[in-house]
């Protein structure tokens, strides 16, 4: 089965997708110390190509990278300087994220099929919450970085003495009536007015938006946001970087 992998190995986990052609056929995730699961997912599927995003440096991420260098005939390492279908107007592009402009794509192309009128906002919630503005003609503005939400509760728990590491399943009532609830609704109702506030902000200087979110905790706070307006797209990192590699592959002669 003729096909391409995407790997984004992310700060907290490994994410794969299988493409043929643009149709994703299968996904996983797997932490990164456990390679077998990636090695039995290239048994599975039998990828001839690969296209790597990495934003994390271990010991653990070399294994992968040689474990796709000897399982595909052919990988392309994602980079600023890589060719895409977008332009990177960041005045720092090598301290972008990898992932960054693989989600920026993916949503771009996403947007153009939808609308190519439309700027747009690419909301990535995983460990940290992203920010990215691309323009209706191709071009990646910038954007900006938050604690996503698991290191907020994290960062309660650990930076004081006594305030405890609450889980994000649970009421988050607008007054708080205990110390669980006070913590839950701080995080999830701070980072709901902090996305709302964003967009509002950016609509004044770009009424003509499509915005997406993504990333782990982008489903739940999606639901939590009760805007129509706003489209969730699970994998559009996978979809940015598969695009980025059919981009590649039919300008490559």
């Amino acid at each position: 089965m003729k096909g391409n992998l995407t790997i984004d190995n992310g700060n907290t986990s490994v994410k794969v997708v299988f493409f043929i052609g643009t149709q994703a056929v299968a996904t996983n995730r797997f932490v990164r110390r456990d390679v077998r699961l990636l090695d039995r997912f290239i048994s599975t599927y039998k990828p001839e190509t690969a296209i790597v995003c990495s934003t994390a440096s271990s010991k653990a991420s070399h294994r992968i990278e040689q474990l796709v260098e000897e399982r595909c005939r052919r990988v392309l390492h994602l980079t600023h300087e890589t060719p895409m279908p977008i332009k990177l107007g960041y005045h720092t592009p090598q301290t972008l994220g990898r992932d960054r402009i693989a989600t920026a794509v993916g949503a771009w192309l996403t947007a153009q099929r939808l609308d190519n009128a439309c700027d747009v906002l690419v909301i990535d919630a995983g460990t940290a919450i992203t920010y990215d503005l691309i323009t209706s003609n191709g071009c990646f503005v910038g954007g900006n970085i938050a604690p996503g939400m698991a290191l907020r509760f994290k960062s309660l728990h650990e930076h004081t003495g006594l305030l405890p590491l609450v889980k994000a399943d649970g009421p988050t009532p607008v007054v708080g009536y205990d110390t669980e609830t006070a913590i839950r609704s701080g995080v999830l109702l701070g980072m709901l007015g902090e996305i709302k506030s964003y967009i509002a902000d950016l609509k004044l200087s770009h009424p003509n938006l499509m915005t997406f979110i993504t990333g782990g905790d982008g489903k739940l706070l999606h639901s939590q946001l009760d805007d129509d307006s706003i489209i969730y797209y699970e994998h559009l990192a996978a979809e940015g970087l598969n695009r980025i590699y059919l981009y590649n592959q039919a300008n490559e002669h």
